[in-house]
């Protein structure tokens, strides 16, 4: 029987995700390195399959996206460290230091046509061609090389 790697991920690093929120109060510093790639990749995820990577970004920023890109590289995904850093770099940079935003899903008012299509292929490829594989990888990377525990 083959194994569910969206499920089991999404059962594994669901507990990090819950020790960030409730033992942690969303404090990112109170997480160590794994803990805090695994949380972030977990969002990722639960986001980018959700409402793409737009939502993912708007929903948690910065922090979390660097920590999830942190992660992609040290399992040595390169695929979609490139594709979702591109994106990152050609959408979300400039917002960077945007004075018109308070909230990071004001962004959205901002999107220009190139932004939103430059988002719908890296969805795309997300979906049809990453998220499994990411689940996978990050599955096979966190719970059974490094053998992280909650």
């Amino acid at each position: 029987m083959e194994k569910d790697y969206d499920e089991l991920w999404d059962d594994y690093s669901g507990e990090f995700n819950k020790k960030l929120v409730y033992d942690c109060g969303g404090d990112w510093k109170k997480l160590d390195a794994d803990e805090q790639e695994i949380a972030a990749l977990w969002k990722l995820v639960v986001d980018t399959y959700n409402g793409g990577f737009e939502q993912f970004f708007t929903n948690w920023g910065y922090e979390c996206y660097w920590y999830a890109m942190r992660g992609i590289q040290r399992m040595g995904y390169r695929e979609l460290l490139e594709l979702l850093h591109g994106t990152y770099t050609d959408v979300f940079d400039k917002f960077r230091e945007d004075e018109r935003l308070t909230y990071y899903s004001d962004i959205f008012d901002y999107l220009t046509d190139e932004d939103e299509n430059i988002l719908m292929e890296t969805n795309t490829a997300f979906w049809e061609e990453h998220g499994d594989r990411l689940c996978k990888e990050a599955y096979e990377f966190y719970h059974d090389k490094l053998k992280k525990a909650v």
